[in-house]
C-alpha cells in the first residue's frame, strides 16, 4: 500500500477528520478515479482508517449478500466478535452492484473510464451507483482521485457528526509525532558529535521518513483503539440503564456522568451514540440525555468499583 495514514492526513488536511468519521459510522464511501491501480490502492487503504476492524474483501472472503448480512447478524447477537469493514475493488463492481444492495461498511472503488466485466465506467456509473447505494443507506462518502496527490472528500447529505473526535485523534498525532521524532534527531545528533563524517551522511542519519510513517500509524492505531474501548464501556453501562428502565426505574445519565465513569473526555453525546449505533448496532439515545441528573451518579460509581 503506498498510502499511509500520515501521507492521507497531509493530502485531505481538514477533509480528512470527516473522511475518518465516515470510515468509523460505516457510511457507504465510493472512492472513484481514472487510475484503477490507484484506485484500488486507496481503497484498500481506508480500511485501516478502522484498525480494530476484520476486513473483508468481496468476491475473495464472500460472493453474496446473504453471507455479509449472516456476519452484520451475528454482530448484533454477539459483542465479542470482531466488527467489520468491506473492501470492493474494481473489477468486480459490475458483480457488486449485480448482487448486493445493503452497503453498509463498505469501501467500494470505482475506476472512472475503465471497463469492468464489459461494462465502460463512466460519471452516470457513478450517480447510478450513489443512487443505488442510498436507496437502503441515510448517507454516502465519494472520494474523487484527481491525482496521486489530490484527494478530495465529500457526502451527499450533511453530517450531523461535530467531528471533535477524529479532529482530536489527528492533531494527538501530529503533536506525538513531532515531539518523538525531535527527541530521536537531538539523540542522532548528540551521538555523531566529534565525528568525522560528511554533511550528507549527517542528514541522511536524521532523515527519518519512514519512521515519521510508522509512528503515526502506531500513535492514530493507539486513538482509535482508546476510543473504541471507551465506546465498549459505555456499551457495557448503558446496557445496564435499559435493562433498569425496563424494570420501571426512570433513569437516564448525562454526557458527564457517563464519560466520568467510562474515563473518557472527548466529543459530543450525540457522536458517541451514533458510533455506538455503526459498531454494535444499538440505540442507547433513550438511556442518555443532555440536562442535568441527580441520584444516579453513585450508583454509577458503584457499578465501577468506585
Amino acid at each position: 500500500m503506498t498510502y499511509s495514514i500520515l501521507r492521507m492526513i497531509e493530502l485531505m488536511d481538514n477533509q480528512f477528520p470527516l473522511l475518518l468519521n465516515s470510515v468509523l459510522e460505516r457510511i457507504p464511501v465510493i472512492v472513484a478515479g481514472g487510475d484503477i491501480e490507484l484506485v484500488d490502492d486507496i481503497t484498500e487503504c481506508l480500511t485501516t482508517l478502522s484498525p480494530h476492524r476484520h476486513k473483508l474483501v468481496f468476491w475473495r472472503d464472500f460472493t453474496s449478500e446473504s453471507e455479509i448480512l449472516s456476519v452484520w447478524e451475528e454482530e448484533k447477537h454477539n459483542y465479542e466478535v470482531n466488527r467489520t469493514v468491506v473492501c470492493g475493488l474494481s473489477g468486480n463492481l459490475r458483480l457488486a452492484l449485480d448482487r448486493i444492495s445493503l452497503f453498509g461498511g463498505w469501501i467500494l472503488a470505482i475506476p472512472l473510464g475503465s471497463t469492468v466485466l464489459g461494462v465502460q465506467v463512466t460519471e452516470n456509473t457513478l450517480i447510478d451507483v450513489t443512487s443505488h447505494i442510498l436507496n437502503n443507506s441515510g448517507n454516502c462518502g465519494i472520494l474523487r482521485i484527481d491525482s496521486p496527490s489530490s484527494l478530495t472528500f465529500s457526502l451527499v447529505n450533511q453530517s450531523n457528526s461535530s467531528l471533535d473526535v477524529e479532529k482530536k485523534i489527528v492533531n494527538k498525532i501530529l503533536i506525538r509525532k513531532k515531539q518523538s521524532l525531535e527527541r530521536i534527531r537531538r539523540l542522532l545528533t548528540k551521538s555523531l558529535r566529534g565525528t568525522n563524517v560528511s554533511e550528507h551522511i549527517v542528514n541522511a542519519v536524521l532523515k527519518l521518513d519512514d519512521e515519521s510513517e510508522k509512528l503515526t500509524q502506531d500513535v492514530f492505531e493507539e486513538e482509535i483503539n482508546n476510543y473504541v474501548h471507551a465506546a465498549r464501556r459505555a456499551v457495557t453501562l448503558l446496557s445496564r440503564i435499559r435493562l433498569a428502565r425496563e424494570l420501571g426505574a426512570s433513569t437516564t445519565l448525562t454526557e458527564r456522568n457517563l464519560y466520568e465513569a467510562i474515563g473518557w473526555d472527548g466529543g459530543e453525546l450525540t457522536d458517541l451514540i451514533r458510533f455506538i449505533r455503526a459498531e454494535w448496532h444499538e440505540d442507547f439515545s433513550d438511556c442518555v440525555k443532555l440536562g442535568t441528573l441527580s441520584g444516579l451518579g453513585a450508583w454509577v460509581d458503584s457499578m465501577w468499583g468506585t
